[in-house]
């Protein structure tokens, strides 16, 4: 039976950073449609591998359901989520690196050639190696010998992981999965939505309009809708409500505060629209979701695909 397991790093529980490395693994497990990964971004370059089943990944302007086996490849400061697809499972894991381990900052050939271009979003990835795609074997044993690296944290294991994380990039090179990024325009507006994630994730609790976010980015209220459909895949009004919801949850299963009061916090000014949002997305009303949930150490939500209020 698979057990529960939230995205959390692999070891440290003391929540330090032993080796003072810039990079985290994440052993992933996804049942009973949890957890769910809302859309974000971070500067770090991310590659998952799936052992079993599936999941909906939405990577930049790519769509995908993932199969076992596959190799998903994020670049740095790329958009993406992560949804469970109805009750399927799927078992993973994650490395997440800074180009820092690298040598980024280094003024030398292979940065300015390679480093800077995939940090600075010159380049970007094909975003998920499948088994049959030229090179895969190389790039699998490479990664598991990663992951493997990672778990163990044998003496002087440093050394042999920048080795191994600067194949595994040359392999990238190599069979072509590194390619130059879309235009200029579309470059901009992903990081203006970037940006706008940003302050949803930091203002959920405030009254968020779509007028006052559009004029936030500088854009018209119809286009700013259109774009960020387009880059996130649903509108802004379910985003918010989506985060607002997966906010309230941590403080459901966390906490012991009222009902009432997660409500309001969260950005909710009615309580019962807050109940009939929180049903729509989890089947569960808040006090059943915190009876089932209380024990688990942190969940993450799980927003059904509904259509816009």
């Amino acid at each position: 039976m698979i057990k529960q397991v939230s995205r959390e790093p692999y070891k440290d529980e003391d929540n330090s950073n032993k080796h003072l490395l810039p990079y985290n693994f994440y052993h992933t497990e996804i049942k009973d449609g949890r957890p769910d990964t809302l859309f974000h971004w971070h500067p770090e370059l991310e590659v998952t591998y799936i052992y079993q089943g599936s999941a909906k990944f939405h990577i930049d302007y790519d769509y995908f359901d993932s199969q076992a086996g596959d190799i998903i490849l994020i670049r740095p400061n790329g958009m993406h989520s992560i949804h469970p697809i109805g009750k399927q499972e799927q078992i993973s894991d994650t490395f997440q690196f800074h180009l820092e381990m690298v040598g980024y900052s280094i003024l030398d050939q292979v940065s300015l050639r390679y480093l800077q271009p995939l940090q600075n979003s010159i380049f970007k990835f094909i975003t998920v190696i499948k088994p049959d795609m030229e090179g895969y074997q190389e790039i699998k044993t490479c990664l598991i010998q990663i992951f493997d690296l990672v778990k163990k944290e044998d003496r002087h294991f440093e050394l042999l992981l920048k080795a191994k994380l600067n194949e595994f990039l040359y392999l990238l090179f190599r069979y072509h999965y590194t390619v130059r990024k879309i235009t200029d325009d579309a470059y901009r507006k992903n990081e203006k939505i970037r940006q706008l994630i940003d302050y949803i994730n930091q203002h959920y609790d405030e009254i968020l309009t779509i007028e006052s976010l559009a004029d936030y980015i500088g854009y018209s209220k119809t286009h700013f809708m259109a774009v960020f459909k387009k880059h996130t895949g649903t509108s802004c009004i379910e985003f918010i409500i989506q985060v607002r919801l997966s906010k309230a949850c941590e403080e459901l299963t966390n906490t012991s505060k009222s009902i009432l009061e997660i409500a309001t916090e969260v950005g909710f000014n009615n309580l019962s629209n807050f109940n009939r949002q929180f049903k729509r997305y989890y089947q569960l009303t808040p006090s059943q979701y915190r009876k089932q949930f209380k024990k688990i150490k942190y969940i993450q939500p799980n927003p059904a695909k509904t259509k816009s209020i």
